[in-house]
């Protein structure tokens, strides 16, 4: 990224686009004056809160009360000029784009409330004149764009910038002498951010090599059980297959087509991380309460609360990636969905059992459990419910820090947050900015973009449709015809019935009997049986409802070009099915120990020439302000 920033020049953004100033300067101007390490305002400053930004150049922040930076000039003597120059290399690169967004956030606090432009005199309003007409020279259209880089900055969480914020402080602290960090504060966040991506990424690879562990091998446990039951025949467990393909998933996290956004400072790595973490800690839970649940060694009534801490814990990572990123109010549905299977899993079982329950004890079971999901979604979605009160309130609500001779004027759209509960900022900035809506991107000269998402849609609408058909087969009832429908009643009770089914089977509570599944799998070895549960698991409905849902955002919503990130940070579902076409060629080496294998197919080829393609053109085109996605 960076010899790319420094060799291939530089694109022009256009005006509009923000641009993070490092005010890294050459080891020679190191005897300017006005060079210091933390301007008055921000965060550096410990009296920040009573020096407002209102635009235009910024003091230098008085050095005795910089953290515990010293003095600029006291401290050049014993600085590196080649490591400010390994800065000037480095840092560059990840400060393109929405980048400059958070990192502003990070080094400015006032960045979120509106300018207010100083005013001569009092506005003075007679009967001649009229709300359109102008006032101090200010006129209503001014007064708006006043407003847009605070609204702008709405719609960017404050998850990512807080943490660069306060890991540069800390960073400030505890270095001593501060020479071996850059010379200036802004490229203190900058190098920040650095660290907590690359930190965020190796955790989120982790975590996702975790989850399809936990997965694979519940799966396996429950295959056992059936085969306990039904047959004197046990599965063979088979860890180093778990192994293979959960290495394999993580490997292709690590290579995913949005790479470079996870390196630069943007929030995908950090979002990754909390959401994958979550679900990776929610799939060992589920794991280690059916291990505990086994027939030989009933222990469900100890193992109760350790499944409601899973869940508890889980939920706040997922609200953490709320306050991270919009998109993070998702992981709301999967909760939801986990509720709705769980409360059809409860008449299932009670179906099935020999001694079923009576119907009132089903009914108040299945209530119990939407009202806990719903709560724990409502948990999830509140960040963004906070962040957007939070905004209104910076615009809307006369803040103090205003003198009496300054008065504040409101944008237009406060009064609309009074009308109805259904008003949301962040929805108005992203269709007021950046032209966000329903359809609203399909344009001829938007093109180019649908064809650069068109890779990442296609894989995930492609997984979608192949959960749905393999389940479809797997949960149609015995004896109905499978050829086409002769009418839209017969396909409608179908599709209830299969939809039924299918949430009854994904629910982590509930154990299936696979007696179909074993016979097929009985001569395909081991191996196939682990991806096949990695394709064919009923578990991943919600997986894969997810990842169909962000695709269709994507397609329709949000700028189509976002979908390639937006997809990789958010959605293991992804990199199972393109772990799922890359795996046999993996479990044959595999099983050849090293040896000789077969050639990997034109499609495996083509994903991972997909993959290393995208991670090259990132690298090129985003940090040289060319569009990507």
């Amino acid at each position: 990224m960076s010899l790319s920033c420094s060799v291939l020049p530089d694109f022009y953004p256009g005006d509009d686009v923000l641009q993070f100033d490092l005010r890294l300067t050459p080891p020679s101007s190191h005897d300017d004056e006005k060079h210091c390490f933390c301007l008055q305002g921000h965060s550096c400053d410990p009296r920040w809160e009573s020096r407002r930004r209102d635009g235009g150049n910024l003091a230098c922040a008085d050095s005795s009360t910089v953290l515990n930076i010293n003095d600029y000039k006291e401290k050049k003597s014993v600085r590196y000029a080649w490591l400010d120059r390994f800065y000037a290399f480095i840092l560059p690169s990840v400060t393109k784009w929405d980048a400059a967004r958070f990192l502003t956030l990070s080094v400015d606090p006032w960045a979120r409330y509106p300018l207010q432009w100083p005013l001569e005199e009092e506005c003075i309003t007679n009967e001649n004149q009229t709300d359109d007409q102008t006032c101090n020279n200010k006129s209503p259209a001014d007064n708006e764009k006043r407003f847009h880089p605070s609204e702008q900055s709405h719609a960017f969480f404050p998850s990512l910038p807080l943490a660069i914020r306060y890991s540069a402080n800390f960073l400030v602290k505890v270095t001593p002498s501060n020479i071996l960090l850059p010379p200036t504060y802004e490229a203190t966040v900058a190098l920040s951010s650095i660290v907590i991506n690359m930190f965020a990424f190796v955790i989120a690879a982790l975590s996702l090599y975790d989850l399809t562990i936990f997965i694979l091998k519940r799966d396996a446990l429950e295959k056992n059980w059936n085969s306990t039951k039904n047959s004197a025949h046990k599965q063979p467990k088979n860890e180093a297959s778990h192994h293979l393909l959960a290495k394999t998933t993580a490997q292709l996290f690590c290579i995913n087509p949005a790479g470079v956004f996870f390196t630069t400072a943007y929030s995908e790595s950090v979002f990754a991380m909390l959401t994958f973490l979550g679900h990776a800690i929610f799939a060992r839970g589920q794991y280690y309460g059916m291990e505990a649940q086994e027939p030989q060694r009933r222990k469900a009534s100890q193992h109760g609360w350790r499944a409601n801490l899973y869940w508890i814990v889980s939920t706040i990572l997922w609200m953490l990636a709320s306050y991270t990123r919009s998109n993070g109010t998702f992981s709301s549905i999967w909760l939801v969905l986990a509720g709705v299977s769980k409360c059809c899993s409860c008449i299932i079982t009670n179906h099935q059992e020999s001694k079923a329950k009576s119907t009132t004890k089903v009914f108040f079971k299945c209530i119990s459990s939407l009202l806990f999901h719903a709560m724990l979604a409502l948990f999830v979605i509140y960040p963004v419910f906070y962040h957007d009160r939070r905004g209104y309130k910076f615009h809307c609500l006369e803040p103090i820090q205003y003198p009496a001779s300054q008065p504040y004027r409101f944008p237009a759209w406060c009064e609309h947050g009074e009308i109805g509960h259904g008003f949301s900022l962040y929805a108005l900035v992203q269709r007021k900015h950046w032209n966000v809506g329903l359809f609203r991107y399909y344009e001829m000269k938007q093109i180019p973009n649908f064809v650069l998402a068109l890779p990442v849609l296609s894989l995930s609408f492609t997984s979608a449709a192949v959960w749905i058909k393999l389940s479809w087969d797997r949960h149609l009832p015995n004896g109905v015809e499978r050829g086409p429908f002769k009418g839209c009643c017969i396909f409608a009770k179908h599709a209830f019935t299969w939809a039924f089914r299918a949430l009854g089977n994904s629910s982590h509570d509930f154990v299936s009997c696979r007696q179909q599944d074993e016979e097929g799998n009985k001569n395909t070895g081991s191996s196939i049986a682990a991806l096949d549960g990695l394709l064919l698991g009923s578990k991943f409905l919600s997986y894969n409802a997810i990842l169909a849902g962000f695709a269709i955002v994507g397609t329709f919503l949000a700028h189509v070009q976002i979908s390639t990130r937006l997809i990789c940070s958010s959605c293991p579902a992804f990199y199972w099915f393109s772990s799922a076409i890359v795996a046999p060629f993996a479990l044959s080496k595999h099983r050849e120990n090293g040896g000789i294998h077969g050639p990997a197919s034109q499609t495996q080829i083509l994903l991972y020439s997909y993959f290393a393609l995208y991670n090259i053109l990132g690298v090129i085109m985003h940090v040289n302000w060319l569009p990507w996605t």
